[in-house]
Order: structure tokens, then sequence, then C-alpha cells
């Protein structure tokens, strides 16, 4: 899929309203209605949704992404962990791990307490 297209969905609806679009039809070919009443489109996202996509691409047929990074990082900054993103984005634990890596997430790992009773086989000599 087009990061044109990625992108131009996210400045039309906001990063919110792009995860429900994507989460609803991500993969599909959607033709959008010149009217957005009464529409399926409308009835899953709501009419303010609909308003704006009609008003881009009414009368078009386009390919909702998956987005699967872009969703990826935003359910991470939700702080799900790998397990509940893989089972959202329809993928394995390590396809996750496999975003990742590929596009680093802005935000750094987590890091988990050190035990006190752990030594540190990596610390400077004579410690």
């Amino acid at each position: 899929m087009s990061e044109r297209l990625e992108d131009e969905l996210i400045e039309l609806l906001g990063p919110q309203d792009f995860i429900r679009l994507v989460e609803a039809y991500g993969g599909e070919r959607r033709y959008i209605p010149k009217s957005e009443t009464g529409t399926e489109i409308a009835g899953k996202l709501g009419e303010e949704v609909a308003r704006r996509l009609a008003k881009r691409f009414g009368g078009d047929e386009i390919s909702i992404p998956l987005a699967r990074t872009f969703r990826a990082r935003h359910y991470r900054a939700a702080d799900l962990n790998n397990r509940e993103i893989a089972r959202r984005l329809g993928i394995s634990v390590n396809g996750v791990e496999k975003l990742f890596r590929r596009r680093p997430s802005a935000r750094p790992p987590r890091r988990r307490q050190a035990d006190p009773r752990q030594t540190d086989l990596f610390g400077s000599p004579g410690n």
C-alpha cells in the first residue's frame, strides 16, 4: 500500500479515526460514496468521518491500508504488549517483533528493575 495514501488518510482523519478506519476496512478496496449520509462507513465510523472521506475521495475506490507499523506503534503507546498487538494486527508475536526491529519505536523499551541479588557480569573491573 502506498505510504502516501496512508499519510494522506492520517492527515485527513487524524490518528484515532484513521485507526478506526483501518481496523474496520484495512486491506479492502472500498468505494467511497459522494454522499456521506446513510452509508456503511457512516454507520461504523460516524457521519463526520464519512463526510471527510466523501469530500476528498467521493466517487472513487481506494485501497484501505493495513497500516500495521502505524497501528503497532499506536498500540505500543497505549501500553499493549507484543502478544496483544499481534492479536489486533492478525500476525504472530514474531511478526510484531520484526515490525519494531524494522522501524524502531520513538519510545525506548521499558527496562526491568535489576534484581539486587544478581551480580553485574559486565561491570567495570574492580567492582
